[in-house]
């Protein structure tokens, strides 16, 4: 059975874990949820799938939050209908990662009610700290108080220059019958990589600029308080993940801690977690990426790095992980990474878990899926 059918069976398997969880959870929030019954209900619009699942997790039970963009749906080529530009307009608040992942908010960004928490929103972890984990839950406990200190769509306006860069779901797709250099312009964002979640502790930081903007909205002291008592959990969850990662990671021999995938997604894991990443269209560059002479460099590279797998971020393979496989002798990965946002099934802690055990299984290490997937139930909890 593959990585990825028994990490779902195993997921499957563990809904009683999460039915466990979930009742310890709700005995919890209980009396966070009885005093929050009666406020006055926000509607809040979250766009993209990841960004819809962390503010459903921190959100007030009393509050209804919808989520724009579907699963299936390619956010690069989101455009939005005129059925969803109403409940854009109708929301109190509008969440998004912004136009570096979803261009198609570059006329949303610039309004008082959008708040940005992708890449333009935060500052990206530098890992100082990551050894002894100094992001602890307790650390953010002091901002119940706090207003929110200006993660405001007012602060990205001069962000919209990084709207026009191409993403287009077809191209997206890359199947063998589509020319490989559209894969480059479908991810190229204008030299800003907008694939923060991937580290944790940018999650923790995206929680809290949701956090911040949220208890905005909210006059009540002890409400305040009931979505900060949220975020501490969410902050929690994630820092166990962090920890988690750094400890299935550790199984893998050092020589083998290379990730090499199609295009730049994974600097931020890499960067947290102790890997090198190579982006297979960095070296390919943006037309005739197929050229002899850039195929050659491709797989001196890979050779040189005794690169021992080459990572798919779609089933089936792109023609260009394909044809770089076949030539290099290097196998694909038995499961592909999922790079740009959700899984189908599960939430931001299984998605994180899944890459985490395909990484450290095709690099030669081994994991603790059980581990993995209590986290994600913890996580689920807040959703239900």
């Amino acid at each position: 059975m593959s990585i990825f059918k028994r990490i779902f069976s195993s997921y499957i398997s563990h809904k009683k874990v999460s039915i466990r969880n979930s009742l310890i959870a709700s005995t919890a929030l209980f009396s966070i949820t009885t005093n929050v019954a009666l406020a006055e209900s926000k509607n809040y619009v979250a766009v993209e799938p990841l960004t819809c699942d962390i503010v459903k997790s921190i959100a007030l039970p009393s509050d209804e939050v919808t989520c724009l963009v579907d699963r299936k749906q390619d956010v690069h080529d989101f455009k939005i209908l005129p059925k969803q530009a109403r409940l854009l307009k109708k929301a109190d608040k509008v969440f998004t990662l912004g136009t570096e992942m979803t261009p198609a908010m570059r006329n949303w960004v610039k309004k008082n009610s959008t708040v940005v928490l992708g890449v333009s929103a935060i500052d990206i972890d530098d890992h100082s700290d990551h050894d002894d984990h100094g992001h602890s839950a307790n650390k953010h406990e002091n901002h119940d108080e706090h207003d929110d200190h200006g993660h405001s769509a007012k602060k990205h306006e001069t962000h919209d220059e990084h709207d026009d860069h191409g993403h287009s779901a077809k191209k997206h797709d890359d199947h063998d019958d589509h020319d490989d250099h559209d894969d480059h312009d479908h991810h190229d964002h204008g030299g800003v990589d907008p694939h923060v979640w991937h580290d944790p502790h940018n999650i923790i930081k995206m929680g809290e600029v949701v956090s911040k903007s949220l208890k905005k909205d909210v006059s009540e002291r002890k409400l305040r308080k009931a979505i900060s008592k949220r975020f501490k959990t969410v902050d929690k969850t994630l820092e166990d993940l962090d920890k988690w990662i750094v400890k299935q990671v550790s199984t893998i021999p050092s020589s083998n801690r290379v990730i090499v995938s199609r295009h730049k997604a994974m600097d931020y894991y890499g960067n947290a977690f102790g890997f090198e990443t190579i982006s297979l269209l960095d070296f390919l560059g943006h037309s005739s990426s197929l050229r002899p002479q850039n195929i050659s460099k491709v797989l001196n590279k890979l050779k040189e790095k005794n690169v021992k797998v080459i990572f798919k971020e779609q089933e089936p393979a792109s023609k260009l992980v394909k044809t770089l496989s076949k030539q290099s002798s290097i196998p694909l990965s038995s499961n592909q990474i999922f790079v740009d946002g959700l899984m189908m099934e599960g939430n931001t802690i299984t998605v994180s878990v899944h890459n985490t055990c395909t990484i450290v299984n095709e690099l030669g290490g081994s994991f603790d899926e059980t581990t993995g997937f209590d986290l994600a139930s913890n996580w689920g909890s807040l959703n239900k």
